[in-house]
């Protein structure tokens, strides 16, 4: 489908990667990994043809349509409304309506058999392209990325960069490519919306290529993972926790390879050295020294092995009660966010604050922060020393400061190596680190930002949407470092992974309030699930009707239907029992395969590389299975109820 061979790509002397070797089959759904300058973003742009390929070539078999989301901020033109942008993924079936609008002006005065003809195979071709549910399948594409009904008539102007690129984004899956590559597709995304999409690619047809910084997304969307790691590409099968688990596998399968290998060597050499002045070894030595010569050295992958660990001090403990809000009241000109609001936040406390876009998360965390104006009271317990990091933030950067100056500014009790291996940790290696703020990106300017916040001692860390620049491996230091942290948070985050590892109470904002479940997000989330299958049960189940008279037929007809009854119980059991049987089987099937895959070192690349496929596709079947247990069981119990 897509073939990229022996592609490189140099920048400023040095290559971010070199002969790239890589096709993309039909139906993959693949990650795109690395570190930040590995070079994710650029080979996106050379496969769609932003940048000029100079080294390789990249084939498109069969005409392939490739679809490309950006992360950069677009500035659209505002005269178009939302909905007209995004339909403007339908170009011909719109031709073709505007040349059948003329036609039908035409025909007023010209009835010829031409007109009526050409009328005919435009009309013929706007059906078959499903031209008049072009708005409907628009409006819903839209309303699933996070977009409310009203709001599809407003001019794109009117929306901050981040709900533009929804538009953006809900253009591209309306044009239907048949591979589609996604750069950070979550960055301006909701809870909701990320798991909307998840759902709708989940069923997408063609393939897709992610670079994402979000973990539970990739772990959910992805089945291949490809690593640009030291100027080179790797596939490997399996999502991105498959593809860790796996990469530590082999490469302690290489180093030990290696270490044999090299030790083999030093044998060869050391007898080479003892006998080459012997004549009578002469011919051992010089079979000896061909030997090493072909030898094929193992290469070790380089990999960055600093595992770099911060620590986010405290220094002062605060109070047991860090803040009381009560009967807090915000809202913007007609629109009430929040109507007499009571929580209590208490030291230890780690709180993810979460809602759908709109609902007021951030004015709620700028609330606590004492940045907004608001009815109600907030009292600060004892003790307490906040610091918040937040988007607006970043205009109280010195700008002829360097990087490194600005944390001293803010930590002067920190020594220079403290500061700079905190930095590291936020993406500002070597002499990065005295690069001056005026000249760096939005992104840049964020993670200074973020690493000041982290860096202040404060015993009460405010953070909204922290790891949007960060990339994997510095959200992973920055969530363990927040786990040892002894203070008390509150956070802003759509990263459910992050959420996940870091709080023990989610707080979300629902009708005007917010509410509290103390636990993680999975298990709120689990929680949610079930309230909702228990609505639709309570709203599926009949109405009991008190029981009337009816004639002799109607008592033979309640038989014949209570004997259908019974025959399609006995169906839907029986199938459960088949379905509940094959889970098992799978359950082994896939404890096996992980058994073998705890002892993979003592097998070869390609047979990790095999398990690791067996194992994915045994893990998609026993989601279909329990997917499909859930179905039958439902239906029986709907059955039953009946």
């Amino acid at each position: 489908m897509l073939h990229i061979q022996n592609v490189s790509f140099e920048f400023g002397g040095n290559y971010l990667f070199k002969d790239i070797d890589w096709f993309i089959k039909p139906r993959e759904r693949i990650g795109l990994i690395g570190k930040n300058g590995a070079g994710k973003s650029t080979l996106l742009k050379l496969i769609i043809g932003k940048y000029e390929l100079r080294e390789g070539s990249i084939n498109k078999h069969g005409g392939i349509r490739l679809g490309y989301l950006s992360q950069d901020m677009i500035s659209e033109d505002g005269d178009q409304t939302i909905l007209e942008h995004a339909k403007g993924a339908f170009k011909r079936a719109i031709f073709i309506q505007e040349e059948l609008e003329k036609l039908y002006v035409q025909m007023e005065t010209d009835h010829s058999e031409e007109i009526i003809q050409k009328m005919a195979d435009y009309q013929e071709e706007f059906d078959a392209l499903d031209g008049y549910n072009m708005d409907n399948k628009t409006a819903e594409i839209l309303e699933g990325l996070g977009f409310k009904t009203a709001d599809l008539s407003r001019p794109m102007e009117e929306f901050s960069g981040g709900w533009r690129m929804r538009v953006v984004l809900a253009k591209m899956l309306l044009e239907q490519p048949d591979i589609m590559l996604m750069d950070e597709p979550t960055n301006h995304l909701d809870l909701p919306s990320i798991e909307w999409l998840e759902s709708y690619l989940s069923n997408y047809p063609g393939s897709v290529i992610i670079v994402s910084h979000d973990r539970e997304f990739l772990n959910k969307m992805i089945t291949k993972t490809a690593e640009l790691s030291n100027n080179k590409l790797y596939l490997w099968e399996g999502n991105y926790d498959f593809f860790l688990q796996a990469k530590i596998e082999r490469d302690d399968l290489l180093n030990r390879q290696a270490a044999n290998q090299e030790q083999y060597i030093k044998e060869q050499e050391k007898f080479i050295t003892r006998f080459k002045a012997k004549a009578s070894k002469a011919k051992a030595v010089q079979s000896r020294v061909k030997m090493v010569e072909k030898i094929e050295k193992i290469e070790v992958i380089a990999e960055d092995k600093s595992n770099l660990k911060i620590d986010f001090k405290v220094g002062k403990q605060s109070g047991k009660v860090v803040m009381d809000l009560d009967h807090i009241t915000q809202g913007f000109g007609n629109q009430l966010l929040f109507n007499d609001v009571n929580r209590e936040i208490v030291r230890g406390d780690k709180i993810a604050l979460i809602g759908a876009n709109g609902t007021g998360k951030s004015t709620f965390l700028s609330i606590i922060a004492n940045e907004l104006p608001f009815e109600g009271t907030r009292n600060e317990g004892h003790n307490v020393v906040s610091s918040f990091y937040a988007q607006h933030q970043l205009e109280s950067l010195h700008l002829e400061y360097e990087i490194l100056e600005e944390l001293q500014y803010d930590a002067p009790h920190k020594t220079e190596m403290e500061l700079r291996s905190m930095l590291g940790c936020f993406l500002f290696a070597g002499d990065d680190v005295f690069k001056k703020i005026k000249v760096l990106s939005g992104g840049e300017k964020a993670r200074v930002s973020l690493a000041k916040t982290l860096v202040s001692e404060a015993n009460f860390l405010l953070l909204d949407e922290p790891t949007n620049h960060l990339d994997i491996d510095s959200i992973e230091i920055i969530i363990e470092a927040l786990k040892r942290y002894e203070g008390t948070l509150v956070f802003v985050s759509h990263n459910r992974y992050f959420i996940e590892k870091l709080a023990n109470k989610v707080w979300w904002i629902e009708d005007e309030d917010v509410k509290e479940y103390p636990g993680t997000y999975h298990e709120y989330h689990y929680k949610l699930e079930q309230d909702k299958e228990a609505a639709l049960k309570n709203s599926s189940v009949p109405k009991k009707v008190a029981p009337t008279k009816v004639a002799d037929t109607s008592s033979k007809n309640s038989w014949k239907q209570k004997d259908e009854k019974e025959e399609k119980l006995k169906k839907l059991k029986k199938e459960l029992e088949a379905k509940e049987s094959q889970l098992e089987k799978a359950k082994a099937e896939c404890k096996e395969s992980e058994d073998k895959l705890a002892e993979a070192g003592s097998l070869t690349t390609e047979e990790i590389k095999e398990l690791g496929i067996e194992h994915a596709h045994i893990t998609t079947r026993i989601h279909e299975l329990e997917g499909a247990c859930d179905d039958l069981l439902e239906d029986i119990i709907l059955l039953e109820d009946s």
